[in-house]
């Protein structure tokens, strides 16, 4: 039998604590943005690519800082409390590369999150602002493996 009450309890509570969780790691989300810009490998690598890759870096990180307010707005209303920004310590990737495989697999994860969230929204308002971020995460996927092959192409051309 299909239950008419959507979502559950426990659906709601999960999609709280999970959108909680999605806000926790503000900052260091943003240094970490940062250094990816302040050490793209320029070696082999056109002027245009470089500026390029700094842009699609610059865009997803004012995404990610948009979507990071729109789930603090989106906690208060829900909860009338404000959400909880921890301040988490950045450790900078060994690499260029591992740091685009970090925001990756980062990306994809937010995407088995957010869908998640949505689960467990009580209104078509919520669920399409979740949509719409989750869909951003889809781009900004294709727009790191975009980066990564790039890179890794270029540095092939030194070889």
């Amino acid at each position: 039998m299909m239950n008419p009450v959507y979502p559950t309890a426990k659906q709601f509570q999960q999609s709280v604590e999970l959108i909680q969780s999605s806000v926790e790691g503000e900052r260091a989300d943003a240094m970490f943005y940062d250094w990816l810009v302040n050490n793209i490998p320029t070696q082999n690598l056109t002027q245009n690519e470089v500026e390029s890759i700094r842009e699609t870096i610059m865009s997803i990180k004012a995404d990610e800082l948009s979507h990071n307010s729109m789930f603090k707005n989106m906690y208060k209303q829900i909860t009338k409390r404000e959400a909880i920004v921890k301040d988490e310590m950045f450790i900078p990737p060994a690499s260029f590369i591992e740091g685009i495989n970090k925001a990756l697999n980062g990306e994809l994860n937010a995407v088995k999150k957010y869908r998640t969230i949505m689960e467990g929204l009580p209104s078509n308002y919520y669920r399409d602002k979740v949509f719409n971020i989750l869909t951003d995460e889809l781009r900004h996927g294709s727009l790191y493996n975009h980066i990564y092959t790039t890179v890794l192409s270029a540095q092939g051309k030194s070889k």
